[in-house]
């Protein structure tokens, strides 16, 4: 019979330096390490974000290089001076003083004030005006589509009076419009005050700009100018008090205002980019779907025996991938033996495989199992626990054939129900027809194999249901010494999982380990594909795998 001293034991103690060891940050957020691990896992889908929202991000700088105003600027240039009357003894001379701040801040009020503006407007036409400046995203709209407010025709009750409103609100429109495509700043702390204008054309930004400063020396001219009945006295004194003078003549500039569209389109694809790879962290963060050892053993207190590549209905996949899977999943199964030999030393071991869900590949894990440990010569007998057990040949309608549930009921002999040779050292038991619960029962199937066989088994695999049926795995416990489970990487969630263990109950301490399945080779780790290379043999066998 079990050692019933066996079924209990502490959660497995993992070194401190361990890379499974599992973090106190787990239970409250995501470790470094372990977030670092999927992020190296999940590096393909954080790549393909990264490129779809760089393309976005292309796109969206063609658009607003597409909309946006395309204009070019002209500047020009004045210098700014302040000159006196100082008398010398018999002779006066005229002196340059300090300007002060505030007559540099009065000139480029001067420069944006509607007197001049209005100057500009008169030397270069009201529909020039309109012409030539850059109009805004609406304007440009309305101005394809036929509907330009300028445009648009009075109506036949519209007298003189009200024409000359019209014009009198178009003149006011233009020197908004002429005010907010004109920049003036002084430059550093010089008395120089650069006048800079923007228009659609580059010929017309240099002429707009060298208007605007025509008109500010005339109307700083104008301010200045003395009234005195003395036409030589007026030629003498005109230059005393602030006055402006241009220094450097506006040319028309060879590129458009703001970058280049070949830029716009390089920094749109940065800026995607950057966005795509911080939601891809983002959703890595923020999943907490299984992926790791690290998670698994935080969870299940339990040793993580690896990872197993997925091959199987993968036409991209060559020979050497299966190979390589095939020695991965060698390695993965042999630690598994290995963890349940360091537990105890009585035979026969009864050892179950499970997963959370229905799907995870518990099914094929456990057939391979039981076949590693047969291929090194021990007897070992596979149960089908959870009636979807294919890996194992036999008749393909298993409904009608006897097997476990009926051994259970003590309805057969396991002679009659067992069959022997399916493959080398390997039994396999059917699962039957399930009338009932087998809650009680298990004790049956221990009974019919110590007392008809005689001990000859050293293994009995069972393949279970999955923790979707926890009661039954559970009813299942009164015989098993070791529980496996199996995880589809990326399926599962901690939630689920925890749910999970949690309704196993006093089954839970019976968890030897679990084994991360179906992982995509490019989620592998260097280390966990350096083991391909390790010349450890791999002997297959002919099965049917789903």
């Amino acid at each position: 019979m079990l050692d019933m001293a066996n079924r209990r034991r502490p959660p497995v103690t993992l070194p401190a330096d361990d890379p499974s060891t599992p973090s106190e940050a787990w239970r409250e957020g995501m470790g470094l390490r372990t977030f670092l691990m999927k992020v190296r896992q999940r590096r393909r889908m954080i790549g393909r974000s990264m490129l779809i929202a760089a393309a976005v991000g292309s796109l969206v700088g063609l658009g607003y290089s597409l909309v946006r105003s395309q204009a070019f600027s002209a500047s020009s240039e004045l210098l700014i001076s302040n000159t006196t009357l100082q008398l010398s003894g018999p002779d006066a001379v005229v002196t340059q003083i300090l300007v002060e701040n505030s007559l540099i801040q009065s000139a480029i009020e001067i420069l944006r004030s509607n007197s001049v503006l209005e100057r500009v407007i008169d030397r270069v036409g009201l529909d020039v005006i309109e012409r030539i400046l850059p109009k805004g995203f609406s304007e440009r709209v309305l101005g394809r589509t036929g509907l330009d407010p300028a445009d648009r025709p009075l109506s036949n009750s519209m007298q003189e009076s009200g024409q000359e409103r019209v014009d009198a609100d178009r003149r006011r429109a233009a020197i908004r419009n002429l005010r907010s495509n004109t920049l003036v700043a002084r430059v550093g702390a010089s008395q120089i005050i650069s006048v800079r204008s923007r228009a659609i054309a580059a010929g017309d930004a240099a002429r707009l700009t060298n208007e605007i400063a025509s008109a500010f020396v005339e109307v700083q001219n104008d301010t200045n100018a003395v009234v005195t009945t003395s036409a030589a006295l007026r030629e003498r004194i005109k230059v005393l008090g602030p006055t402006a003078r241009i220094i450097s003549e506006a040319f028309p500039p060879t590129s458009r205002d703001g970058l280049g569209e070949p830029l716009i389109l390089i920094l749109g694809a940065g800026a995607g980019g950057m966005l795509g790879l911080g939601a891809g962290l983002a959703l890595t963060l923020l999943d907490r779907r299984l992926r790791s050892s690290s998670q698994l053993v935080a969870l299940t207190s339990a040793e993580c025996f690896g990872y197993v590549p997925q091959v199987a209905g993968k036409k991209s996949n060559t020979g050497r991938d299966v190979k390589n899977a095939w020695t991965l999943q060698n390695i993965v199964l042999r630690r598994a033996r290995s963890a349940v030999l360091e537990q105890s030393e009585k035979t026969p071991r009864f050892v179950g495989v499970t997963s959370c869900q229905d799907g995870e590949g518990k099914t094929t894990v456990a057939a391979e199992f039981a076949k590693l440990i047969s291929r090194d010569g021990e007897r070992v007998l596979f149960v089908d626990a959870s009636r979807c057990s294919p890996l194992i040949s036999g008749p393909a309608d298993r409904s009608e054939v006897e097997g476990l549930q009926e051994l259970l009921r003590g309805e057969v002999a396991a002679s009659d129900v067992i069959r022997a040779h399916v493959g080398s050292n390997l039994d396999f038991l059917p699962s039957g027809r399930a009338l009932s619960s087998p809650d009680l029962l298990w004790g049956n199937l221990v009974s019919a194999i110590t007392g008809e066989r005689g001990q000859s088994y050293d293994w009995i695999i069972l393949d279970l249901p999955s923790l979707m049926s926890a009661v039954e795995v559970r009813s299942a416990g009164q015989i098993l010494d070791d529980l496996l489970i199996v995880v589809e990487w990326g399926r599962t969630s901690e939630g689920q999982m925890e749910r999970a263990l949690g309704a196993l109950g006093a089954m839970r301490e019976r968890v030897i380990g679990a084994v991360i399945n179906k992982i995509p080779w490019s989620s592998l780790d260097a280390e966990t594909l350096a083991q391909t290379r390790s010349p450890v043999p791999v002997r297959r066998e002919a099965a049917t795998r789903h």
